[in-house]
């Protein structure tokens, strides 16, 4: 009869991460992973490197006519940052996902003309009216063919909930098998106003932002592109990793019970009697808790394929129905001579010479036995 799990908010959370990097002086990006979500928020700080000019605006009047409010200020930020910011960025996601997916051009507002004190604005609504629609790699062509008569680009939304005023807005959906979505901002936000305006002395902090929802945090297109980017995802990844293994092997060495609920969380397949055997054998002999982990991997491993042989000679008998032929590997207790003889490869694998103590009513003849299989697997 198989056990129930009863899941707790521990399990729960094992499947939930989030972490933030920082990776130079200008560029930051933030992990989200949830079950089956993940979000990787990219974010590059333009403040530093680029101007933007402020006037006031016309919103003390068009504020009691338009639904949606504007800003009191209208600013331009600089055209260089499409050209040298948002272009590679357009670049690497057609390079990574190919040149037919286009980047949907959500909006914009250009300022058109001779100087700030003589110019008028288009925007992709000018174009949507005409059933048009606009990309991010269409913009790209325009401005670089009008270059000299484009100013700059405005503000083009202001989002009144969150603080946030637009600048550029643009995405695409269903981009690949795991990747749902990819999105482009500029964005300043209200609430950052105090921090920019004491830092930098300016009173919009424009930042890039890209954000991309996956459907698994370790998709090869994701890494891809951020490769693209100039982002060294393998070095925070293992960065974090490493970090993360040091201090857990502290807290397991520290506390037995730690040990044990590391094992459980890590290697699902073993039940409570296998994890119990296995701290009793680490705590006996002293063993450091990278024994313990190797231990418990290659018992790990040996269960999922006992299983998956177990699967494989019933389906060729076909004597069951298929609801009746599984064996359910977390029931199986493991053998103390299983246990016995993983501590001592486990010992051989990392180099540790130590003379393993186990009970007396465990079989050498058994302990070999599964040395054998477990080198074998």
């Amino acid at each position: 009869m198989r056990r129930r799990r009863i899941s707790s908010d521990t399990t729960e959370s094992k499947f939930i991460e989030k972490f933030r990097a920082v990776l130079d002086d200008h560029t930051s990006l933030s992990i989200y992973n949830k079950k089956k979500k993940a979000i990787c928020i990219i974010r590059k700080d333009l403040v530093k490197s680029y101007e933007i000019e402020v006037d006031a605006s016309e919103a003390p009047i068009l504020n009691k006519i338009l639904s949606d409010p504007e800003p009191y200020e209208s600013s331009i930020a600089d055209l260089k940052i499409l050209e040298e910011e948002v272009l590679p960025v357009n670049e690497a996601f057609q390079k990574v996902f190919g040149m037919d997916k286009e980047l949907k051009l959500n909006s914009i507002k250009l300022a058109i003309g001779s100087n700030y004190n003589d110019y008028v604005t288009i925007g992709e609504t000018d174009l949507i009216k005409f059933d048009v629609k606009p990309t991010l790699s269409g913009l790209m062509s325009f401005i670089k063919e009008n270059k000299e008569g484009i100013l700059g680009f405005l503000d083009c939304e202001y989002i009144s909930e969150e603080g946030n005023v637009i600048y550029l807005n643009c995405g695409k959906k269903n981009v690949s098998e795991n990747i749902y979505s990819i999105k482009l901002l500029i964005l300043a936000s209200m609430q950052q106003r105090g921090f920019f305006l004491q830092q930098e002395h300016k009173y919009y902090g424009l930042q890039l932002y890209i954000i991309i929802e996956s459907r698994k945090p370790n998709d090869d297109k994701l890494f891809e592109l951020l490769k693209e980017l100039k982002i060294d995802w393998e070095l925070i990844f293992f960065r974090r990793k490493l970090a993360i293994h040091d201090w857990t092997e502290i807290e397991c060495e520290k506390n037995s019970e730690n040990l044990k609920s590391y094992l459980r969380a890590e290697y699902e397949t073993l039940n409570y009697f296998d994890v119990n055997n296995v701290i009793r054998l680490v705590v006996k002999n002293q063993l450091p808790f990278r024994v313990a982990d190797k231990m418990a991997s290659l018992l790990y491993k040996m269960k999922n394929e006992r299983a998956i042989r177990f699967q494989d000679r019933k389906d060729q008998e076909n004597h069951y129905k298929e609801e009746h032929i599984q064996q359910d590997e977390y029931s199986v207790t493991l053998k103390k001579a299983e246990i016995a003889a993983a501590a001592k490869l486990s010992c051989v694998y990392l180099g540790i010479h130590k003379k393993i103590k186990f009970d007396r009513d465990i079989s050498v003849d058994e302990i070999l036995k599964y040395e054998e299989e477990l080198t074998h697997m």
